[in-house]
């Protein structure tokens, strides 16, 4: 068992699975880091308790955990891919844009023992950056089966997109896109699951037909409940380092469109559509030839997250990191589950 101070900046799912996973087997000292700076009496004595230090992103909540555990000789590993290792200027985003987050960013990455991207397009992300080697370990999110559910029914008619309705997003995450295509498509219904966080909200409603419903932040359950109905889960990004909430999507059996953005057609596989472009017309065209697929795709897109993006698989992985860390003990077998979660399928 090793002692790990894990550094985070805001709790998400994908933070909050990884946190589970790892406390099913080591000692775990969690703090949630709201402003730039975690305090740095509290961050040195955490990291001089710890045999390792753990932090998700590249960014400034790292900066301080990775220096003391670099001075005090404790290895030191980031999950990385997102704003950290991003650079599109065309849409303002990512630190490797330039200025003062680029160098915090660079500087994270340089101290990292390990790093931990989750997809081949994160890694090649790094590869731009000049960072390559043994530090990198590819080990893609995971998801619990239990907690997603296929509905015993489907609703042809019905198309989900799930994130966080900010200004960033509208085109980052294609909230804008999506709310455009609905408009060509007024037979079918499209949703929009995501906490309204901006004005971005106000804006998606001018333009929002009919048929286009918002229903801000959402319990897991209710979600869960959503996508189970789904014919077809759209993620029309432009950039996503894995995209969560697609898989989350296709576990719950609807047939994924993508567009071609970083890791999406990775893990879409081949059961959906990738949409020419985020054009709403493109998009439009892609999400019906999806629902034409009929179940058979969504029961595909099912079986990929239940084969490739599993917790077993991503446990293995970061006790691997651990071990390779020099903490803990032998390396989990493969039907090893960790203790509190289920690897049976709904």
């Amino acid at each position: 068992m090793a002692r790990i101070a894990y550094f985070y900046r805001e709790m998400s799912e994908y933070i909050d699975i990884d946190i589970k996973l790892l406390r099913a087997r080591h000692e775990l000292d969690v703090t949630g880091c709201p402003g730039r700076w975690p305090n740095p009496f509290v961050t040195w004595r955490k990291v001089a308790d710890a045999d390792l230090v753990w932090t998700w992103f590249a960014s400034w909540h790292a900066l301080l955990p990775g220096m003391f555990a670099r001075l005090q000789g404790r290895p030191f590993v980031v999950c990385v891919g997102g704003y950290d290792t991003a650079c599109m200027p065309a849409i303002g985003y990512g630190h490797q844009r330039g200025g003062i987050r680029r160098l915090v960013a660079r500087a994270v990455i340089a101290l990292a023992t390990r790093l931990n991207p989750l997809s081949e397009f994160a890694v090649g992300e790094l590869r731009a950056m000049g960072v390559t080697g043994p530090r990198i370990t590819l080990a893609p999110l995971g998801l619990d089966p239990a907690r997603y559910a296929c509905a015993p029914e489907r609703d042809a008619r019905l198309v989900v997109t799930v994130g966080g309705v900010n200004r960033s997003n509208l085109d980052r995450k294609g909230h804008e896109p999506f709310v455009r295509a609905a408009g060509r498509l007024p037979d079918l219904e499209f949703v929009l699951v995501g906490a309204w966080m901006d004005e971005a909200i106000e804006h998606l409603r001018a333009i929002a037909p009919p048929n286009v419903t918002f229903t801000g932040a959402l319990s897991h359950a209710d979600k869960v409940t959503l996508l189970a109905k789904a014919a077809v889960v759209v993620q029309a990004s432009q950039h996503e380092s894995f995209g969560l909430s697609l898989a989350e999507g296709m576990l719950c059996g609807a047939t994924p469109v993508v567009t071609a953005a970083g890791a999406l057609p990775w893990v879409a596989g081949g059961t959906g559509v990738v949409a020419a472009s985020q054009d709403p017309e493109a998009l439009a065209r892609a999400v019906r030839a999806a629902i034409a697929l009929g179940p058979a795709a969504g029961a595909a897109a099912r079986a990929r997250v239940l084969a490739e993006f599993t917790l077993v698989s991503r446990a293995e992985r970061l006790e691997a990191i651990v071990h390779g860390c020099g903490g803990g003990g032998p390396i989990p077998a493969a039907d090893d589950a960790p203790s509190g979660t289920s690897q049976r399928a709904a």
